[in-house]
């Protein structure tokens, strides 16, 4: 069993940074959110005595991005994920290349292009520069995500 002073150090360290992820996965919903997160914190202190402290972090948003899809495919809904895009995914062999046809994503402009590039090309745990890259804050890169996300769910049912 893990400490208490210890499970204080790693929920004061990451739990807003993993909060924060969850919440934008779950299309920010923050009920969702917190079930998430509380999820991941539950399955890390089940694990930790089989983790370095180097690996902690990258253990929580790999166990983050499970907890949330497993979350959603047991709350089924209808969301449209731009991860789960044909498009996104296959921007590291063709990156929004005109040639490409029509595209869902085509109906962005493109500074939300821009954006979509750089969120979904860098690693999760990297949002903090993403964000101060494109000018922004991470709560201002998230809710411009979900815009676009809005956006694309938008024109898909039209």
């Amino acid at each position: 069993m893990i400490e208490k002073e210890r499970c204080n150090e790693i929920i004061s360290q990451y739990y807003t940074e993993i909060y924060n992820y969850c919440y934008a996965k779950m299309n920010f919903d923050t009920y969702a959110a917190e079930d998430c997160t509380q999820e991941v914190f539950v399955a890390l202190f089940k694990k930790i005595k089989d983790l370095d402290d180097d690996n902690i972090r990258i253990w929580l948003y790999r166990a983050a991005d499970n907890i949330t899809n497993a979350y959603r495919r047991k709350n089924i809904r209808n969301d449209l994920s731009i991860e789960d895009s044909p498009e996104v995914r296959n921007t590291a062999d063709n990156p929004f290349d005109e040639d490409v046809g029509e595209s869902i994503l085509d109906v962005l402009d493109d500074e939300e292009k821009a954006i979509v590039r750089e969120y979904y090309g860098s690693d999760y745990g990297d949002k903090k520069s993403v964000a101060k890259k494109l000018g922004l804050s991470v709560t201002s890169l998230y809710q411009k995500i979900h815009k676009i996300k809005s956006k694309l769910k938008h024109h898909k049912n039209e």
